[in-house]
């Protein structure tokens, strides 16, 4: 069966194999990050950050020093920048590239739905950047425990935070790849988008409308990432969490019709 012959009779059968056929996705998007060397890349530039900041600390600084809070705040300063590198890796390219290697050809004419290819690729790049921030915080947290002997609640606040900042920043770079011919410019035009554009939307929003709070932003909402672990800042974590999410759902869905609509 093609892509598109599943009429408006769909049986639970058939939606429980466009589900396995997103999971066959998923796990071969994976693979593929792996075989591109991308997984590698990736691990090893957080293993640097990890080792560079820890050096700074024990070398130069006063060691992990005896505040949870303090010690976790410098190392989840990066987080921002880790997320944004993780998403330009695996999730800007994950639609543009079957157009531009053309294995979409192939894709499309096999018994496989749109909507499974765009899940299983949403998910893979989701869960491989959310692998990544959970094995961030867990050496964060073991440093925590080995310096100031333990960890407080917030640390696991921002973690949280961080996922569903994850979910948006995933959002915006498949909005991104749904639209986009080259993957090169894809993965730019992400990069340049959530590091750059998005910050400059928000300071002409809060200049022009006089809005000290702008928090519908997503690049502002991801400040609390931070903020909950400072005690002197004002962290607002469920409306935080709420505005990331709702951006990750919004740009999800709008590239996915995109993506359904696109041809070659």
């Amino acid at each position: 069966m093609a892509y598109g012959t599943k009429g408006p009779g769909m049986t639970g059968y058939d939606v429980l194999d466009d589900f396995r056929q997103a999971f066959i996705v998923m796990k071969n998007e994976i693979t593929k990050y792996a075989r591109g060397k991308k997984l590698i890349i990736f691990a090893a530039l957080t293993a640097l950050i990890l080792a560079v900041v820890t050096a700074a600390l024990t070398i130069w600084g006063d060691g992990l020093g005896d505040n949870s809070n303090n010690l976790s705040y410098l190392y989840i300063m990066i987080m921002s920048l880790l997320v944004l590198v993780a998403i330009t890796l695996f999730a800007s390219t994950a639609l543009v590239s079957e157009f531009e290697e053309r294995t979409a050809l192939i894709l499309f004419t096999k018994p496989i739905r749109k909507w499974s290819i765009f899940l299983g690729k949403f998910l893979a790049s989701l869960i491989v950047t959310v692998g990544f921030v959970l094995i961030y915080y867990a050496v964060v947290i073991i440093l925590c425990l080995i310096g100031p002997g333990y960890v407080d609640g917030a640390i696991f606040v921002s973690l949280g935070l961080s996922v569903c900042y994850t979910f948006g920043c995933a959002g915006i770079g498949f909005l991104i790849s749904s639209v986009m011919k080259k993957s090169s410019t894809s993965s730019i035009l992400t990069f340049f988008t959530l590091a750059l554009l998005l910050n400059m939307v928000l300071s002409v929003i809060m200049i022009a409308a006089h809005i000290e709070d702008p928090w519908f932003v997503l690049t502002y909402a991801a400040n609390d990432i931070l903020y909950v672990l400072d005690p002197m800042q004002t962290a607002h974590a469920a409306r935080a969490a709420a505005v990331m999410i709702i951006w990750g759902v919004a740009s999800a869905l709008v590239s996915y019709f995109l993506f359904r609509k696109r041809d070659f």
